[in-house]
């Protein structure tokens, strides 16, 4: 189980590009069920779940204790008030992990309010082209529906694909 002792080196080199709420998430969630001490599991349990186009060494063993540091270095410690011996406190683990999962709950609420937008309109956009209405844009409109499926698509792969660990 992850120690949370203040073990942590902040290693200096990294991705460039910050890491997605997905995949702190899914980092945060391998370091509570692996331990921030076994980084070959961590990265190993992690890699099918990086965004698409990242590099094949995103989730490198040096890449996740270089970015779980980080968050360890943002989050608040949980502080023990007296009078609270022999009570289960929250660790640090469990204080990132909830924290991503809130804003991972918030940007794919985001997501799927967009999503749905976009349905309306495009749902309007079909009864007014099957009333005849819209005759002289049909060739935009096609175009923008054939985006519109493939973002959807996109976005249900990426609200589906959450991590296994995360869901016992």
């Amino acid at each position: 189980m992850a120690t949370g002792t203040g073990k942590h080196k902040l290693l200096s080199t990294g991705p460039t590009e910050p890491w997605s709420i997905r995949e702190k998430l899914c980092l945060a969630s391998s370091v509570m069920r692996s331990g921030d001490q076994n980084w070959v599991s961590v990265s190993r349990a992690i890699k099918p779940f990086a965004e698409p186009g990242r590099p094949p060494d995103w989730f490198s063993q040096k890449h996740c204790a270089s970015q779980y540091s980080e968050l360890l270095e943002t989050t608040e410690t949980p502080k023990r008030k007296r009078g609270e011996k022999g009570e289960v406190v929250e660790t640090v683990e469990d204080v990132i992990v909830r924290k991503l999962t809130a804003e991972r709950v918030e940007e794919l609420k985001k997501v799927i309010k967009e999503t749905q937008e976009k349905y309306r309109r495009l749902k309007r956009d079909a009864e007014l082209i099957q009333a005849g209405h819209m005759d002289s844009r049909l060739d935009e409109l096609c175009n923008d529906i054939a985006m519109w499926v493939i973002l959807y698509c996109f976005s249900l792969y990426t609200l589906f694909s959450l991590p296994l660990f995360l869901l016992t």
